[in-house]
């Protein structure tokens, strides 16, 4: 028998059950779109994660104190002394309040040199203005979420060179600052440790007198190059035992990176269940179509039709249902994933921006960087293995589901089939 007579006694059968057949599809569309939209938005999550933790750079190093020990300028000159140290950041934070539109809106005042803040944010791009000079002055720059403020629907509320009052609140008082706003910054979005949009950076003297404190939140030092990383962090870990947070921004960008990974595969596996499920409606569904179509089998069978020709017919309609059904699944699973970043942000809370380590603000203040609230700006990544992963164990559910229908036609007793009502 010939390849297209093969295909045409297939397919023929399908103009008379129609609804039946584009359901089965629809079984394996939703299996392999299941799994193509998840995996991209877990790819999606991974690289945005990974790339606001590169923002710092892959050979920085972050120390935060723990419990009551105190970072000082004594610390910052001991790490500077360590061999294949290029630069050691030294920051100071406060919680502050601004009020808009009625509402306050909480954002984090960083301490920072001028001189070092492109080494923090990766490269200084400002919209307006310029930065601030080395000064005690209250002189400094507004983050985006600061000048745009989500609660104010991204109207513009802070002007270069005009004053912005902030308020510091305590347990049992509270005080005014005013800052003079010589830039405003472009968007960062979600980033690592420091919440660059929610802050306003100020002289790291201006802070450190605000707070009336000598010691810093955190210690951001950076490796001259990414072979010395793993080098340094073991030498501070000896320095400081348990007494402060050391974390260098590579290894946790490929611990995060690994867990994202690892939970991708599980939603993957999870999805891939509704791929069996769809296997047994195909099974299900092709016993009742041999036995429905037991005469024509008969029928081919009194023509010649031998027992191997009669299974590939059946085998080759389970093969198409597979391969259109996974087509199928394929461009909607592409579409989806686009569409179910703007789903979940709509049901998924704010988070704080300000990263997973956490230290002292001022006067008891604040996760370092933890005022700002943001959430992470997914771009789903769709992966080509996944893809044909999904769309090939979509073909190979469709013929194991098919393999029992297909042989049980072909073993037909021609005469009993012809004699079948």
């Amino acid at each position: 028998m010939r390849a297209s007579d093969i295909l045409f006694l297939s397919l023929r059968h399908w103009r008379e059950k129609r609804l039946r057949v584009f359901l089965l599809m629809l079984a394996i569309a939703i299996g392999v779109a299941s799994v193509i939209a998840l995996t991209s938005q877990t790819a999606g999550v991974q690289q945005s994660v990974v790339r606001s933790l590169q923002t710092l750079g892959p050979t920085s190093i972050v120390i935060t104190p723990f419990g009551r020990t105190q970072l000082t300028d004594a610390d910052v000159a001991m790490i500077s002394s360590l061999p294949n140290v290029e630069a050691v950041i030294p920051m100071v934070s406060t919680r502050a309040y601004m009020t808009v539109s009625g509402q306050d809106v909480e954002l984090t005042v960083i301490g920072v040199r001028p001189e070092q803040l492109p080494l923090l944010l990766g490269e200084l791009r400002l919209i307006e203005g310029q930065p601030y000079p080395p000064t005690t002055a209250p002189i400094g720059l507004a983050g985006y979420d600061v000048t745009f403020p989500p609660s104010a629907g991204g109207n513009r509320q802070v002007f270069v060179n005009q004053p912005l009052i902030l308020e510091q609140r305590f347990q049992t008082f509270s005080r005014r600052i005013t800052v003079i706003v010589s830039g405003v910054l472009d968007r960062y979005g979600a980033s690592a440790f420091v919440s660059i949009d929610g802050s306003v950076f100020l002289p790291l003297d201006a802070v450190k007198t605000l707070t009336n404190r000598r010691d810093y939140n955190l210690i951001l030092v950076r490796a001259s190059s990414v072979d010395y990383v793993q080098d340094l962090v073991d030498q501070l870990t000896v320095m400081y035992g348990n007494n402060a947070r050391i974390v260098s921004v590579q290894a946790l960008s490929e611990t995060v990176g690994g867990i994202i990974a690892s939970f991708g595969l599980l939603l993957a596996s999870v999805a891939a269940i509704s791929l069996a499920v769809a296997g047994l409606g195909i099974t299900n569904i092709m016993v009742i179509s041999v036995v429905e179509r037991t005469k024509e089998i008969g029928v081919m069978k009194a023509f010649g039709y031998r027992d191997r020709e009669v299974l590939m017919i059946f085998l080759t309609e389970a093969f198409l249902i597979g391969v259109f059904g996974g087509l199928l699944g394929i461009a909607i699973g592409s579409v989806g994933s686009y569409l179910l970043p703007s789903v979940l942000t709509s049901f998924a809370p704010r988070v704080p921006a300000g990263g997973p380590v956490r230290g002292a603000g001022g006067f008891g203040g604040p996760p370092f960087g933890g005022a700002s609230q943001t959430s992470l700006q997914i771009t789903p990544v769709i992966s080509p293995e996944m893809t044909l992963m999904a769309f090939g164990f979509a073909l190979m559910i469709s013929v194991l589901a098919g393999i029992y229908p297909a042989w049980r036609a072909g073993r037909l007793d021609p005469v009993k089939a012809l004699r079948y009502e």
